[in-house]
């Protein structure tokens, strides 16, 4: 059928050649832009994958940029942190050589004021240390998030936190076992005894305390005498006391008064690092750890507890505690430190002998050694004073077996042992060769035979004093004390004047003649002196060679165990266990009524490179304890600017990686193919040329039509 109103080979030639102009715009469009997706109509899925793999990409971009300036950031604080170690590693080279003998305080001065400068440059660094005007290393750069990601997720931040290398915060942090308690009496209860502290005491029924005579004497009690803890107060700050061996203390003036006691100290010699005694002829004083006192140590490793048995020594405590360092991040070193000094009994010998038993590291009572001195003795202001030279010399000449050194004092009256291991030292059978008498001269007087205005002492039976011969006032009946104006406890010197009496000379004051505030009455009022005995004296000090505690007196083996108060020739005294590390710690013990802990532990406190010199030798050795704990702690803030370092590296190439795969994933789907495109716009071209040419010879076929009108 014919008809030339629907020229439908027109139409369907114009049909397709508009579909080819199409096809072509598409071609050109992808081939001028690059890109198969122009707008979302050409890909809506593809275009929205696009856009979220875009921000990825650009945000991943940014993250590797981001972990980069970290990487500059860590490297500038590391590359201060290195200076840091080397300022510190001179310094312990100086401590070092300050720590020799050889050298002289004039040069130890010198030495010291390199190290001044030393730590001045460390402060310097350490408050000049910037990135982008942020100071680094000064303890201000806390908590700071690098982003490391291209979204939210906390994963994707590296959070770094640089501690301070100022000089006041770099050091070693330090703790010890408990080497003194001391209570102070406030009152004496006037009939029974009973003692008032200023303080819950944290006795236990059987410590020994030592007695320390104050402003106000308790009657009865001898200075420098170990007594036995009862607890027959009700209240947790009163106590009693017994002799050594259990007996009732019965010793005082009169039936009904102790004295006031105010001032008086008790320092508890059942603890690891006192002075522990024992009554003459009982066994050697134990060791204070006489229990399980198992401790926990918290530190910045983590947490253990120690296991402590019975009886160990410090240097056994140290040596669990090392052992477990790598678990708490906590070491322990162990010192017993004492000191030794001795008590003339008169003012006439030049010399006398002293020996006794040592043990340190030759713990056995069978390897004890035996050391036997020469003591000189002199005069000083009128006070006497002992030469111990000879001593120093006996005990350092046996240190090779006990392991223990002598330290003479500069005027020569004390000795400072050390056990630089942590053996308990062991001081046992005290005997002065030339003492012939079993028991401590004591002469009551009643206040009728003390004449006032010649200051005479008389005693019918005979005194039995030598001129020269050092006695001391113990107690006083009523109130003889005050009326004759004698301290109690007070050293005094005798001058014989005949068999039955005597006369005082004060040595504190020169020698000077004792002249009495007041007579006595007749009939109860009494005093009572005790002839001094020679004596050897110990006391506890801390490696900073502080006193600690009390000083407990050790006698001739010979006096009688029957003496009131007990008298002892045998004492121990253990180590201190110092815990050491470059981080805070705490010590968690499991109970606190034993030997190295009465109270609780003392917090771990900085020994602060800032605070260190070099001026002694002792000085010089705790700077170098600080120095380490100083390298510790820069040598651990560098490992974690390293470990940034390292990770930011393979942080930039997973990323570098996450954006090379990306970008490639969203080319195929984003990008043009020119190879293809090009193919389709050659395609088009043809087709749209054909389909031309088809529409015009459609309209052409239907000039046939005209035939018909012929």
């Amino acid at each position: 059928m014919s008809n030339i109103l629907s020229n439908i080979a027109a139409l369907k030639s114009l049909y397709h050649l508009n579909r080819n102009e199409e096809g072509y715009a598409t071609s050109i469009e992808r081939i001028s832009s690059g890109k198969r997706i122009n707008t979302a109509g050409d890909d809506a899925a593809g275009a929205s994958i696009v856009n979220r793999m875009t921000s990825q990409i650009t945000g991943m971009q940014v993250a590797i940029r981001n972990a980069g300036d970290a990487i500059s950031m860590a490297q500038t604080a590391e590359g201060a942190m290195n200076e840091c170690s080397e300022i510190l590693h001179r310094m312990r080279e100086l401590a070092v050589q300050a720590a020799n003998g050889t050298y002289s305080g004039a040069d130890r001065v010198a030495l010291n004021a390199e190290v001044v400068e030393l730590k001045n440059e460390l402060l310097r660094i350490s408050e000049t240390t910037k990135f982008n005007d942020v100071k680094l290393i000064n303890g201000d750069f806390r908590d700071t998030t690098f982003e490391i990601g291209y979204d939210e997720s906390p994963g994707h931040a590296h959070n770094l936190s640089i501690e301070s290398v100022k000089p006041t915060d770099l050091g070693m942090w330090k703790t010890g076992t408990q080497l003194e308690k001391t209570v102070t009496a406030t009152a004496v209860h006037a009939t029974d005894g009973t003692i008032t502290g200023d303080v819950d005491h944290l006795f236990v029924a059987g410590d020994l305390v030592t007695y320390e005579q104050g402003a106000q004497p308790i009657l009865g009690l001898v200075d420098g005498q170990t007594y036995l803890v009862d607890l027959g107060g009700a209240a947790s700050n009163t106590f009693k006391l017994k002799e050594i061996d259990g007996a009732a203390v019965t010793y005082k003036g009169g039936t009904s008064t102790w004295g006031s006691g105010v001032g008086a100290k008790f320092h508890l010699a059942s603890l690891a690092g006192a002075p522990s005694v024992v009554q003459i002829g009982s066994d050697t004083a134990s060791s204070m750890v006489n229990k399980s006192e198992d401790i926990t140590i918290h530190g910045h490793v983590g947490s253990q507890k120690i296991d402590i048995g019975t009886s160990m020594t410090a240097k056994d405590i140290a040596a669990a505690v090392f052992a477990r360092e790598s678990v708490t991040g906590v070491r322990a070193t162990a010192q017993t430190n004492a000191r030794l000094s001795v008590t003339p009994n008169n003012n006439t010998d030049d010399f006398t002998v002293v020996s006794f038993k040592i043990r340190g590291m030759n713990s056995k009572a069978e390897d004890a050694k035996m050391v036997a001195a020469t003591i000189k003795f002199g005069t000083t202001d009128g006070l006497r004073t002992a030469d111990l030279s000879d001593l120093r010399d006996k005990i350092n000449g046996i240190s090779g077996n006990t392991g223990i050194q002598a330290v003479l004092s500069s005027d020569k009256t004390n000795i400072h042992l050390k056990s630089p291991d942590g053996y308990d030292i062991i001081i046992e059978d005290v005997d002065f060769p030339a003492k012939t008498a079993a028991a401590v001269k004591a002469t009551t007087i009643a206040g009728s035979k003390i004449t006032h205005g010649t200051e005479t002492f008389t005693v019918d039976a005979g005194h039995g004093y030598s001129t020269g011969d050092a006695i001391k006032l113990v107690t006083a009946s009523n109130a003889a004390q005050a009326d004759i104006g004698l301290d109690m406890g007070k050293i005094y010197t005798v001058v014989a004047t005949s068999a039955t009496d005597f006369t005082l000379k004060d040595p504190s004051s020169n020698n000077a003649d004792v002249m009495l505030s007041a007579g006595l009455a007749a009939g109860t009022d009494t005093v009572t002196f005790h002839k001094v005995e020679k004596s050897l004296n110990l006391q506890t000090l801390d490696r900073n060679q502080n006193l600690k505690g009390g000083e407990v007196t050790l006698v001739d083996k010979e006096l009688g165990n029957d003496e009131a108060p007990n008298a002892s020739n045998s004492a121990r005294i253990s180590g201190e266990v110092q815990y050491e590390s470059a981080y805070v710690f705490t010590l968690v013990p499991d109970v606190k009524t034993n030997g190295l802990f009465r109270d609780a532990p003392p917090a771990a406190t900085l020994d602060k490179i800032s605070e260190m010199d070099i001026l002694t030798v002792d000085n010089s050795h705790r700077m170098l304890t600080s120095i380490d704990g100083a390298l510790k702690r820069v040598d651990a803030e560098r490992g974690d600017l390293g470990a940034t370092m390292n990770r930011m590296t393979h942080t930039i190439d997973n990323l570098s990686n996450i954006v090379v795969n990306a970008s490639a994933s969203r080319s195929r789907i984003q990008d043009a193919d020119m190879a293809l495109e090009t193919a389709e716009l050659a395609k088009s071209q043809i087709l749209q040329q054909a389909a031309t040419a088809m529409v015009g010879q459609a309209n052409k076929a239907l000039q046939t039509v005209l035939s018909l009108l012929r």
